[in-house]
């Protein structure tokens, strides 16, 4: 019996084809993208969810910043990992890969049904099953950055960018299910039963949040297959570069330039600096910023900013990487539509143009430049950092969840803690006089 008889892949085939230049396996290519969707998907899906949750959650539009921390504490993921590593040995990668995933997908089946539940912490009512399950998801993508980086130094460069594209599929496959999904409008605020206050009633989406969550757990799924795939198929071992191991010792690299290069340095600190806007601070900025306009230019900000993503790590497919000074310029350029997001933030729930035409176009347009900038520049990042092997992935993974936990924390202090960030009544409660 051949080894391609044992694969759990006998339709693969052997062959190779030449796209974008370069020779490569185009079924592999999925295969990375499959596994690659599966990454940041729960947080993603969830996200794309905010402008339904934050009018049925009791948190309101503080839902985001608490949200974001709750993926946040999921960096616990990789100091688990490291731990685990360190004291059981005879686990490989590999295993801890598959665990994750079969987590990740069952935290969103889990989620999918328990999310309307919510808890009275003291006097205070809390969404703590969606909070935890929340975190449960996000261990996928906050451990991927150590733990999936790494595994694809297996196989050869140009399997990286596919592998991306599915990380940004992860947000455009859940935002394209939210657009068909919609949002149902604006609500009507109706007499309380009392008679003495207005609630407001939501119009039903075209199809409901549990529906939506059930849909991301069988794309969760669907990753797990492509990650087995990608790990089992013999078609695909002529790719690798190296063989995987199976215990903790690594064949031995070349000797590499010390990480506290200036070059270096300034890599960590710029992939810092960018997890922190992208996976910290404009998650939980968001609802503050485009709520006052409207639940549908919220809805609208999320998913086209969210699609924005994958196309930005296409370029990366398609185009070759622009100079440090080219690089510099475009985040030079971003610094434009943030200023006007953070403005927006800070000004609500009377921002810029509110109530007109222009001021929605404004804000949705800037959360897609800023987030398409963003997403190009992380990406540039990652493939630098790829030069440094083994270790530069992991010291880049290491700094997008540094960046990512600090920029997560200091907004949750500020939207709980300050009077910077205000959300009005929905429904304004009539005078007594």
């Amino acid at each position: 019996m051949s080894n391609e008889e044992n694969s759990p892949c006998l339709g693969v085939t052997d062959t190779k084809t030449k796209m974008w230049g370069v020779q490569r396996r185009v079924a592999l290519d999925l295969a990375m993208m499959g596994w690659g969707l599966g990454t940041w998907l729960g947080v993603n899906g969830l996200y794309v969810q905010l402008p339904l949750l934050v009018e049925r959650l009791p948190e309101g539009w503080a839902l985001p910043a608490s949200m974001t921390l709750a993926v946040q504490l999921a960096n616990s993921g990789p100091l688990l990992y490291a731990a685990l590593r360190r004291f059981v040995a005879r686990l490989s990668d590999t295993f801890y890969i598959y665990v994750l995933l079969v987590i990740g997908a069952l935290a969103l089946l889990l989620n999918a049904f328990l999310h309307p539940m919510t808890v009275f912490l003291g006097d205070t009512e809390r969404s703590v099953p969606f909070l935890a399950l929340t975190f449960f998801a996000g261990l996928v993508g906050c451990t991927s950055s150590v733990l999936f980086y790494p595994y694809l130094r297996y196989y050869r460069e140009v399997y990286l960018a596919t592998y991306l594209v599915g990380e940004g599929l992860s947000g455009l496959i859940p935002s394209i299910l939210a657009l068909v999904q919609g949002i149902g409008g604006e609500p009507e605020c109706v007499p309380a039963e009392d008679g003495a206050s207005l609630v407001p009633v939501y119009p039903p989406a075209l199809f409901d949040s549990t529906v939506f969550i059930v849909v991301l757990s069988c794309l969760a799924a669907l990753s797990l297959a492509c990650f087995t795939a990608v790990d089992r198929c013999e078609a695909f071992r002529s790719e690798r570069v190296t063989p995987a191991v199976v215990d903790k010792t690594e064949e031995p690299e070349p000797p590499r330039e010390s990480l506290l290069q200036p070059r270096w340095v300034a890599l960590l600190v710029l992939m810092v600096f960018l997890n922190a806007l992208m996976n910290g601070v404009m998650p939980s900025l968001q609802s503050y910023s485009c709520m006052p306009y409207g639940t549908r230019v919220y809805h609208l900000a999320v998913t086209l900013a969210t699609i924005a993503n994958p196309l930005a790590c296409l370029a990366g497919v398609w185009l070759r990487p622009v100079p440090v000074r080219a690089l510099a310029a475009l985040l030079a350029a971003t610094l434009l539509p943030l200023g006007y997001i953070v403005a927006t933030a800070l000004l609500s729930p009377a921002p810029p143009l509110v109530g007109t035409v222009g001021g929605e176009f404004l804000v949705v347009t800037a959360w897609v430049a800023a987030t398409g900038a963003l997403s190009y520049a992380r990406m540039w990042g990652y493939a630098r950092a790829r030069g440094g092997g083994a270790r530069g992935m992991r010291a880049a993974g290491g700094a997008t969840q540094a960046g990512s936990a600090l920029g997560s924390l200091a907004l949750f202090l500020l939207v709980n803690y300050s009077a910077l960030f205000a959300q009005p009544d929905v429904c304004p409660q009539p005078s007594l006089h």
